[in-house]
């Protein structure tokens, strides 16, 4: 039993030191608000803070960086709560008996001095939160305005009064606060960065609270306080604009003037580093509109050190649809010459189409009467056979299965995954661009997310098994009799498709391998894979020709497409379905 009490006794004071209640904030601002229904809030600055006045220099830049425990003196609140002090001395607080490993001397680690209401009383959260003439009623008639500070107190507030607001007084006063430092006309021997204040007018934000993106710049331990977030005023870009999610890069990346993108080795998430200036002037508050592919070239360039592919690569573009999240652009050359070549294929087959039939008759009369025939055919009662049709035997293939399962199966592998992807990615291309604000668009979006690492890699996996069966039940069936009677191999189709595939594979072990494998990466089990045998190697100067491999693969596909039997797979569904309508009718 000793054993453990020697346990606890040691463990508990351990513990505590790892956690405070929520005391003193750190903040340099004030709620007048808050402060004046506190115990203090009829005290002076100065009867507490009873060394500022003392100061050479106030704020001490060499100050900003520590902790708020730091200037805490106990002596300061025993000047005026001295039966505490003995209470404590004699083993108790707050009428309970202190427990051997709880500790008295800062005060402010559970009590805020700014803030603290009569235990008798109200919580200042809930009195707050009340009409303005209920709450002030509670204690005093009610007043149009919160008594003013003493005059002795007013220099202190002039900076310290927290104040709310879009207004330009709310602003200039909080960039004041700033200024007092980082204002060029500081060039005391310090080490922080300065900020041009006649440039700084002409920014963007000038008109936007410092404390908006620096949200804890106003509080001690103000060196290690992070950024806040653009989404809270910015849309994020989709991926046309962007080319790429880029979901581990910050926006500061591409928007900061002089910075240099930096991959944190524990995150990696790219970020960014502003280097030292001899005149310590940051120019980071200009920004900077990227212009076309120029702003990119910062973190696309040879021998970069954050992974990223030399080259400058265009969005995913509407022929990446069917297998991934892509945009709707058709501006790089693979992509236009791709949809070019596929349109005049149509136009070659359907003129092969069309020249049957009465030769009397052109092929535009013809093509008419098929549009004429089409529609008809949907609006009217025949609809709803046609929508069976397409369901059961376009998209769960009914009448292969009742052929051979064997076939089923090996289609469904390709199939499948393929309508999964193009469903998934056409999802998240809506999502983008109506419902930016919904989280799971940009875990839809985002390679790295665990889900989509998974289904996608499992997808893909599941199309190279489908090829493969094909060619080996090809293989082992080509001396079939029964089998011999049906069209041969459409080896120019499986070869492109499986390339794509294998391209596409690579493409992401390599990605990941450049990058490192962020959390939930892993689970793109077959890039995983392939990027532990690429580690090492420098990749990012062959990144964008494997990319184009990749495109140009698809490119030819989709060009070929028209003259394979792949055709089928647009053609088959159609054809069923209209004669599914002929026989309604008849």
């Amino acid at each position: 039993m000793s054993l453990w009490k020697n346990f606890i006794i040691v463990t508990i004071p351990v513990l505590n030191l790892l956690w405070l209640p929520a005391g003193v904030e750190g903040s340099w601002l004030i709620d007048h608000e808050r402060f004046h229904i506190s115990v203090h809030g009829q005290l002076s600055c100065q009867d507490c803070h009873i060394n500022i006045s003392m100061k050479s220099r106030h704020p001490d830049p060499a100050d900003v960086n520590r902790s708020v425990t730091d200037f805490f003196q106990a002596d300061h609140c025993a000047a005026c709560h001295e039966d505490i002090i003995e209470e404590i001395v004699e083993g108790s607080h707050a009428g309970q008996d202190a427990m051997p490993w709880q500790r008295f001397d800062t005060c402010i680690a559970c009590h805020n001095p700014h803030y603290q209401v009569r235990e008798s009383e109200d919580t200042a959260g809930a009195i707050l939160s009340r009409p303005v003439k209920e709450k002030c009623s509670q204690c005093h008639d009610f007043q149009a305005k919160l008594p003013e500070f003493a005059g002795v107190d007013q220099q202190c507030l002039a900076c310290h009064l927290a104040v709310s607001g879009a207004e330009s007084r709310t602003v200039r006063q909080t960039a004041d606060l700033c200024f007092h430092c980082h204002s060029t006309e500081n060039r005391q021997v310090d080490s922080f960065p300065l900020i041009d204040e006649l440039r700084y007018a002409s920014t963007p934000h000038t008109d936007v609270n410092c404390l908006v993106c620096h949200p804890r710049a106003a509080a001690f331990e103000h060196g290690d306080q992070a950024p806040g977030a653009c989404s809270q005023c910015h849309r994020p870009h989709d991926e046309k604009k962007t080319h790429d999610l880029h979901a581990a890069v910050t926006c500061g990346v591409c928007h900061l003037n002089g910075i240099e993108p930096a991959r944190d080795p524990d995150s990696r998430q790219i970020g960014w580093r502003s280097p030292r200036r001899a005149d310590r002037v940051s120019p980071i508050h200009q920004m900077q509109m990227p212009q076309k592919d120029e702003s990119c070239r910062s973190c696309h360039t040879r021998d970069n050190e954050i992974g990223a592919a030399a080259m400058v690569l265009p969005a995913k573009s509407i022929i990446c649809m069917p297998c991934h999240a892509a945009t709707l652009s058709v501006g790089d050359t693979v992509t236009a010459l791709s949809l070019l070549l596929f349109c005049a294929g149509l136009i070659v087959i359907g003129s092969v189409w069309f020249s049957g039939g009465n030769q009397m008759v052109g092929t535009g009369p013809k093509l008419a009467q098929s549009i004429r025939a089409v529609s008809g055919a949907i609006f009217s009662r025949r609809i709803l056979a046609i929508v069976n049709s397409l369901i059961l035997d376009g998209l769960l293939q009914r009448r292969l299965f009742r052929i051979s399962k064997e076939r089923w199966l090996l289609h469904a592998l390709i199939f499948y995954p393929f309508l999964f992807r193009f469903i998934w990615g056409l999802l998240a291309l809506i999502a983008s661009l109506q419902w930016p604000q919904w989280s799971a668009t940009w875990a839809m979006l985002d390679k790295n997310d665990s889900l989509n690492a998974f289904l996608f890699d499992l997808s893909g996996m599941m199309v190279i098994v489908g090829i493969i069966g094909m060619i080996i039940r090809r293989v082992e069936k080509r001396s079939d009799a029964a089998f011999s009677k049906l069209p041969a191999a459409d080896w120019p189709a499986y070869a492109l498709l499986g390339g794509i595939m294998i391209a596409g594979f690579v493409l992401e072990g390599m990605r990941m391998a450049m990058t490192g494998s962020p959390d939930g990466a892993s689970y793109a089990f077959v890039g995983d894979a392939i990027s532990r045998l690429l580690a090492g190697f420098e990749l990012t100067g062959i990144y964008g020709y494997v990319w184009y491999l990749h495109a140009v693969l698809t490119g030819a596909f989709i060009v070929y497409l028209p003259f394979s039997r792949m055709l089928h797979m647009i053609m088959a569904p159609i054809v069923m379905a209209m004669n599914a309508a002929t026989n309604s009718q008849n």
